[in-house]
């Protein structure tokens, strides 16, 4: 919902074009809502295998998937160049991934803090 909001504010109150970073900001929070809602839909899986680096992946494609219909069913792109589109786009999955791993290493934190890594004793590398 506050992506959502981000984006049409952007777009209808034209922040994106007053404000720099507003564009950072609404991919960011995107990258972070969809990690958040990744892990909450497969929270059973998270708890059984103690992993969430597989979210930042799902993140890099969901954006990548989003800037390939931004690019061909936007109108805005025709003024820029393909070189300022490249720019535009390698900065946005940046900044979703980055959200995304924002919420993976809290994730990951919260689970190894609440059931810390055992070393394995019986591997043939401990002495006895």
């Amino acid at each position: 919902m506050t992506v959502t909001t981000l984006h049409f504010a952007g777009l209808t109150l034209e922040i994106y074009s007053a404000i720099s970073w507003w564009d950072l900001l609404t991919h960011s929070m995107s990258g972070f809502g969809i990690a958040a809602l990744a892990v909450l839909t497969h929270r059973d899986r998270v708890a059984r295998y103690g992993s969430v680096w597989w979210v930042v992946p799902t993140i890099v494609a969901i954006g990548a998937g989003f800037e390939v219909y931004e690019f061909a069913f936007k109108a805005f792109w025709h003024e820029w160049t393909l070189q300022k589109y490249v720019v535009d786009t390698v900065v946005d999955l940046g900044m979703n991934t980055l959200g995304g791993t924002v919420v993976s290493s809290a994730v990951s934190g919260y689970l190894t803090a609440i059931d810390p890594p055992q070393p394995d004793l019986s591997s043939p590398n401990h002495t006895e």
